[in-house]
């Protein structure tokens, strides 16, 4: 059904400054990515050991020439939360070895070097407003020295030659590669990422920051939101999220009523939800296909047209209102309910109905039940005489349970899989519906087949990247 579709699986929203998607991660989930980066260790030290240009350097009159990195050891990096700053990544413990060569006046050799460096590095993530990213941002970087040899091979140049000044130049070097992967190389994995979702009978999802994101002592808010074009104004306006993360989950992710109701105002416009019975999911020989099921309830139906077949059309008014509320999902929509014999219009109803239900989330699999329905109805048209609004809604009624109501408790139980399940597997999941949002919030992990995609486009982009 297109409507649970829409409400549950659609991020739809006007390009309006206002929040209306967050994403959360807390220091479980920087630990998750420790882990992804474990995983491309080995494209990391491709890189250095096989692309990186370490510049000359001129050091107490000698010049150290042609150097390479032909060994190198990178442990687990630290990621941790730097408040109000970005994220520190901290690789302690990192072994290289390394040779080259060296001119001091008419005299030359071979050098070699070996050391054990700690590099700490602070990155900062900006919303780019202008490319409707979130992009990295190089904010510091030092580089300090468990242990140094470097050796010239050669009794003068040993004893002449500063090692704290090539010390330093080295940490120039590594700090400037670091900027300059910073700039490049991650931005460019993360431009290659898609940042519109396309989605069946749905228009164009666009994701974009709404503003820089937000470093805590102990999670980072990343505020979204997320666009689609409408051929006329949104008659709603955003409220903004208001919430903190769980931080005993890994990532929480926060939707809007408003991002839904942007949705159900695109994809369920008027007339949107257009049912019409029988059709081929509604059965031929069910008894409100004949006018005797009104007997009794509707008897003015019944003893103008006795025995006769019937046939209903539904559809709505106007748009499907989503409500988030504590542990409540509301959705309240204006319908107009027919019934024909012979294809001609006997009666006619308005009604309000409304519903108020719950979501219940298993791995990435999200459901809900509906707990509650009500409706009030006024008779619009009748060629059956006089039919009060109480009347019709009682009869109305009886017709709603045989007939949207059980599609629609059938579709909300058997709910939709998020799309996401390709690429994260979820462990650990809660899912709540709060004034004005849905959160959710799990622990979770990456598949073989993110993890190859990610592996795909940063070798990709390394491989375009000029060191």
């Amino acid at each position: 059904m297109l409507l649970l579709t829409t409400l549950l699986a659609c991020l739809v929203a006007t390009a309006q400054a206002t929040e209306t998607v967050r994403m959360s991660f807390g220091q479980r989930g920087l630990d998750f990515a420790e882990d992804v980066a474990v995983y491309m260790t080995d494209i990391i030290r491709d890189i250095i050991l096989n692309e990186l240009d370490i510049p000359s350097m001129t050091v107490s009159g000698a010049t150290l020439s042609n150097l390479e990195i032909n060994q190198m050891d990178i442990p687990r990096p630290q990621l941790t939360i730097v408040p109000n700053t970005g994220i520190n990544m901290k690789s302690d413990g990192v072994a290289v070895q390394l040779t080259g060569n060296w001119q001091y006046g008419w005299f030359g050799g071979s050098l070699s070097l070996s050391a054990s460096v700690v590099v700490d590095t602070t990155a900062g993530v900006k919303a780019d407003m202008s490319n409707k990213r979130f992009v990295t941002e190089y904010r510091g970087c030092s580089v300090d020295f468990y242990s140094f040899s470097l050796d010239f091979h050669d009794f003068l140049v040993n004893a002449v030659v500063n090692q704290n000044d090539v010390k330093n130049e080295l940490r120039v070097v590594v700090c400037d590669e670091i900027q300059a992967a910073l700039d490049n190389t991650v931005n460019g994995a993360v431009n290659s990422v898609p940042k519109t979702l396309e989605i069946p009978d749905l228009p164009a999802i666009m994701f974009s920051p709404d503003r820089n994101p937000t470093f805590k002592s102990s999670y980072i808010d990343l505020p979204s939101r997320v666009s689609a074009v409408s051929e006329s104004a949104f008659p709603f306006t955003a409220d903004g999220i208001s919430d903190e993360m769980d931080t005993s989950y890994m990532g929480c992710f926060i939707l809007s009523d408003y991002t839904i109701n942007t949705a159900t105002y695109v994809a369920l416009p008027k007339n949107g939800i257009n049912i019409k019975l029988p059709n081929d999911d509604f059965a031929t020989n069910s008894a409100l296909l004949n006018s005797a099921y009104f007997k009794d309830t509707l008897p003015q139906l019944y003893n103008a047209y006795p025995n006769t077949a019937i046939t209903y059309r539904i559809w709505n008014l106007d748009y499907p209102k989503v409500e988030f509320d504590k542990d409540l999902l509301m959705v309240e929509v204006p319908l107009r309910i027919s019934i024909k014999v012979g294809g001609n219009v006997i009666l006619s109803v308005k009604m309000e109905l409304k519903t108020k239900g719950s979501v219940t989330i298993a791995g990435a699999h999200l459901s809900g039940a509906v707990d509650s329905i009500t409706h009030t109805t006024t008779v619009a048209t009748t060629l059956i005489g006089a039919v009060s609004d109480s009347k019709a809604n009682s009869v109305m009624d009886s017709v709603l349970k045989k007939t949207i109501i059980p599609d629609l408790n059938a579709e909300l139980k058997a709910g939709i899989t998020l799309p996401i399940d390709e690429w994260v597997d979820l462990k650990k999941s809660l899912v709540q519906t709060h004034d004005d949002f849905l959160k959710v919030c799990a622990d979770f992990s990456l598949t073989e087949y993110a993890l190859k995609t990610i592996r795909e486009i940063v070798e990709k982009e390394v491989a375009a990247f000029q060191f």
